[in-house]
């Protein structure tokens, strides 16, 4: 798709605004997904932004997460594209329309080039209420990145300001026999996945299953905008990261390490051939991405990665009656699985005592 290909080639360009990454949410109930595109004089994209659409007839939310997304020099059309999303939304009924644009929180010359600048205060977008009303309404707050050199001692130079530790654990890893392996085959990537989910499952957080991630991912190899790097220890597949090419960068998105012992440092392989590659790609930064618990994040830092955080979402109430009627209802639906959840603990502890 023409969109995906801007994105992809566009350094501002963001992996939420994807259109394979939009019509994943139509796999779940009472959602979709729509774009809106700008063109120059010439037929060229010069800009746009996606949407989640989420709800029944007449009773609907509009999200664009990071989005819009628009070209260097033509920042001016961003006040009219947010003007055009909420008058979207009011076509289709909308009561609540919120948009989480890609700007920076703080000004930082290293990244400015992926994301939104020379944005005017005076427009659409800051009329908007700053925050959200709505929880579930979450989108990627920026990135967690380290930057990048274009030739060959690149690698060498951003090497030495690894921290020591993490230098160590390199050294070990490629003292053992890993193998890289990009893998594509559906059947690769099921395996690959499968590691993820099999992760998220030890560790006790949530992802999306397989059912859901298959054609989403499948779809997003086949454009090459994704590449999923597996490592391989005599023949059997032992880690995955799934990483997507959006941006004119690498961005980690999901994955998972089965442990050995000893601790054979595949997380510091796998990231650390990622960090190569992206040198060869003539890339400038390398997303590590901002999920994570604590030691995730401090295995991050090891690699100097920085957190760039964007401005909050704006967003604004359509239709004020709808809007205090469904924040009525998910409290209502929040006391109530509550209240179950708690029902549920009693009788099994009565359960449990007999």
């Amino acid at each position: 798709m023409e969109w995906d290909s801007y994105l992809k080639n566009n350094s501002r360009g963001h992996c939420q605004q994807v259109s394979h990454y939009l019509k994943s949410f139509s796999k779940y109930p009472f959602c979709d997904y729509d774009l809106l595109i700008v063109r120059n004089s010439k037929g060229y994209i010069i800009g746009g932004i996606g949407f989640i659409i989420i709800g029944i007839p007449y009773f609907k939310i509009l999200f664009a997460p990071n989005g819009p997304i628009i070209s260097k020099g033509s920042e001016f059309i961003f006040s009219d594209v947010v003007e055009n999303s909420i008058k979207r939304g009011k076509r289709i009924k909308a009561f609540y329309c919120q948009i989480k644009a890609p700007i920076l929180k703080d000004i930082n010359s290293d990244y400015e080039k992926f994301a939104l600048v020379d944005i005017s205060e005076d427009g659409a977008y800051y009329k908007g209420e700053k925050g959200s009303q709505i929880d579930f309404l979450t989108a990627t707050n920026g990135f967690k990145a380290i930057r990048l050199g274009n030739d060959q001692h690149s690698y060498d130079r951003l090497s030495e300001s690894f921290n020591t530790n993490t230098k160590r654990n390199i050294r070990k890893a490629y003292s053992n026999e890993l193998e890289l392996r990009f893998v594509t085959s559906i059947q690769e990537v099921k395996e690959a996945y499968q590691i993820v989910e099999q992760v998220a499952g030890i560790q006790k957080y949530k992802v999306r299953s397989w059912t859901k991630m298959r054609s989403f991912l499948m779809n997003m190899i086949a454009n090459d905008l994704c590449i999923v790097p597996c490592c391989y220890v005599n023949g059997e597949m032992q880690g995955v990261l799934i990483v997507f090419d959006i941006g004119q960068r690498f961005n980690y998105v999901y994955g998972g390490i089965l442990r050995s012992s000893p601790d054979l440092r595949i997380g510091h392989f796998l990231h650390n051939e990622m960090i190569k590659h992206s040198i060869q790609k003539g890339y400038a930064c390398y997303d590590f991405g901002l999920a994570g618990n604590v030691g995730i994040n401090r295995f991050k830092d090891g690699f100097g990665a920085m957190n760039i955080e964007f401005e909050d979402s704006r967003y604004w109430i359509i239709n004020g009656f709808k809007m205090q009627l469904f924040l009525f209802l998910n409290k209502a639906r929040y006391l109530l699985t509550n209240s179950l959840s708690n029902l549920k603990l009693v009788t099994g502890n009565i359960i449990k005592t007999k």
